[in-house]
């Protein structure tokens, strides 16, 4: 009776570690990409306008791609397009290091981006498979934002790291390390696309995009919300690294800033995931992370000593966290039994068009005001928190269950 009891659970660990094993990976380069990427474009020549033109193509490159990616990996398997999009980016990377010139380095780039940016809404949707088909075996131990943590965790490591790497590895060879940081996905995405089973269309079931029919507008509003409050982050994922530094912050102080941010983001999904268990408490968070990025890009505008920078940087557990994971699992719940990736890549695919037109806009504010860039973020992230709100109402209107 013991053994029959504890069979289950250990499969149930098993899965769990899996899935956090390769939410690990899948992130392990972002701790190092994201302060570090736009510094390597400058020191290969490239303008603001350039980094910001190189950084904003993919996401708009994402719009056209996710569907197709997600459409294959909804009826193919997910965990095998994973793999094959972080082996992607690993040979981008490698290809970067011998890219010289704005043509062959924007073009590298934009390959490492897009294949970068196509994982996290297949990981996301195969996380939410293995959980929905747990639940459905009576094993619902496994939360969403325990799995999620492991990405943070990793990013939060890799970013505590950056200063010594970059110190080891400045310039022009920051791509030798992405390049290695890089391989870690690549394998671990291979290793789980043998070892967990796919996740494949299901004929009998005639559902369309979410699973009752009229959440539809409810899923539209919350992916837009969504979109424009995490396209908000484009000022400081963009030039945050160099205007630091124009500000004078030492190297060891923006690895500090990089990493209390994701720090703090860890910190929710691995509490936060055990209360929010319905749609409404979903749309709340999403709420509250809209209201945080508000308040916190109006701050950032003033161009805060290093002291308060490092406060505000704590909020990044609202802009980012409490928005991710509230879309993510609304999303989630909402997602009919075919379109388990489709839903995540529709999703990432209206962040990229924001994103994408916030990262070109920030080009050019930055060029012309600076920090004070960071007042137009903060009037994105309201019409999130606008869309954000409706959709709280919305739901009501709808009678969505949960």
């Amino acid at each position: 009776m013991l053994q029959s009891q504890t069979a289950p659970q250990r499969i149930e660990q098993a899965i769990y570690w899996r899935l956090v094993v390769l939410s690990a990976a899948l992130f392990l380069p972002y701790g190092l990409h994201l302060p570090y990427f736009p510094v390597w474009l400058s020191a290969r020549g490239l303008s603001d306008v350039e980094i910001a033109l190189t950084l904003a193509t993919p996401l708009v490159l994402r719009v056209l791609m996710l569907p197709v990616i997600t459409y294959i990996a909804d009826r193919r398997g997910i965990a095998a397009t994973l793999a094959f999009c972080a082996c992607a980016m690993a040979i981008a990377y490698c290809a970067l290091g011998f890219a010289w010139g704005l043509v062959p380095v924007f073009l590298g780039s934009v390959l490492v981006v897009t294949a970068q940016g196509s994982m996290p809404a297949l990981a996301d949707a195969l996380c939410l498979a293995e959980i929905r088909r747990l639940h459905l075996v009576g094993l619902r131990r496994i939360q969403y934002g325990r799995i999620r943590v492991g990405a943070s965790l990793s990013t939060l490591i890799m970013m505590l790291l950056s200063g010594v790497i970059v110190s080891f590895l400045p310039g022009n060879k920051i791509i030798i390390a992405l390049s290695v940081l890089g391989l870690v996905p690549a394998g671990v995405a291979l290793w789980i696309a043998q070892r967990m089973g796919k996740v494949r269309f299901d004929h009998r079931a005639q559902t369309g995009l979410t699973a009752e029919r009229h959440a539809l507008p409810l899923a539209i509003v919350v992916i837009f919300a969504s979109a424009f409050v995490q396209a908000s982050h484009a000022e400081i994922y963009s030039f945050g690294t160099l205007q630091w530094k124009l500000s004078g912050f030492a190297p060891a102080i923006i690895s500090l800033a990089w990493a209390l941010g994701v720090m703090a983001e860890s910190i929710l999904f691995f509490f936060g995931g055990r209360y929010i268990r319905t749609i409404r408490r979903a749309l709340m968070l999403l709420v509250i992370g809209a209201a945080g990025a508000v308040l916190r890009w109006a701050a950032m505008s003033l161009n805060p000593p290093p002291v308060v920078t490092l406060g505000l940087q704590l909020m990044h557990a609202l802009s980012f966290a409490a928005t991710y994971m509230g879309s993510v699992l609304v999303l989630g719940w909402l997602a009919g039994p075919n379109h388990r990736a489709r839903m995540q890549g529709w999703s990432s695919a209206a962040m990229g068009v924001t994103m994408a037109a916030s990262t070109l806009a920030c080009g050019q504010l930055t060029h012309l005001y600076g920090p004070r860039a960071y007042l137009a973020m903060s009037g994105l992230a309201l019409a999130g928190f606008s869309l954000a709100l409706a959709a709280v109402f919305l739901r009501r209107r709808l009678a969505v269950s949960g």
